[in-house]
């Protein structure tokens, strides 16, 4: 169970993401943030050191949750096309619950100093090392063609970018099924059923 404390970092969190999203980092203002939160400018500084750390953070929120989520799925002994489509599945699923944070993620990498962005990039490799875990797996396994593992690279922007800028009426499934009935015939080397 939370504490009052944790409670009032993930509502800080969630509501700066929700502004970075629509606004940008930069044309989000404190007051803007104390507003949005409820706080008052020490009650935040209690929880958050500077807006710059309250934006890496936000950042590696989603990627550390689906470094966890993902070594999960390593972790099962399916085979690898089953493996890839939950990835997948794990992919859109993280997209549609913290949307904003993953917008975030995309947008306003450049705006983190070295550090902050040496972060992001570590993250961002060990989570695509487990998709070329995967394809590698399943290459070796028959089942999967051979690819250039810096194939990979793409598919975290793919999913990113159909979310972001998708049109909110389309249901988060759908656009899951789209990616993946994309992804699937262009990896698998025998037919793979599409879920509908």
């Amino acid at each position: 169970m939370r504490t009052r404390s944790e409670d009032t970092r993930a509502r800080i969190l969630t509501a700066s993401a929700d502004l970075f999203a629509r606004q940008g980092y930069h044309g989000t203002g404190l007051a803007e943030l104390l507003d949005a939160v409820g706080l008052q400018k020490g009650g935040f500084y209690h929880h958050i050191a500077s807006k710059e750390e309250l934006l890496l953070e936000i950042m590696l929120d989603p990627i550390d949750r689906i470094l966890v989520s993902s070594d999960q799925i390593l972790a099962t002994d399916g085979d690898a096309t089953t493996k890839l489509r939950q990835l997948g599945t794990d992919l859109g699923n993280a997209m549609a619950a913290d949307l904003a944070a993953w917008t975030v993620f995309l947008r306003e990498y450049s705006v983190l100093g070295a550090d902050g962005k040496a972060q992001i990039l570590q993250r961002r490799q060990q989570y695509l090392d487990r998709w070329r875990q995967v394809l590698q797996e399943g290459a070796t396994a028959g089942e999967f063609r051979p690819l250039d593992l810096a194939f990979v690279e793409g598919i975290l922007g793919l999913f990113i970018y159909t979310f972001v800028w998708a049109r909110a009426s389309t249901p988060p499934e759908e656009l899951t099924r789209s990616i993946m009935q994309v992804l699937m015939p262009g990896i698998c080397l025998h037919p793979v059923p599409q879920p509908r």
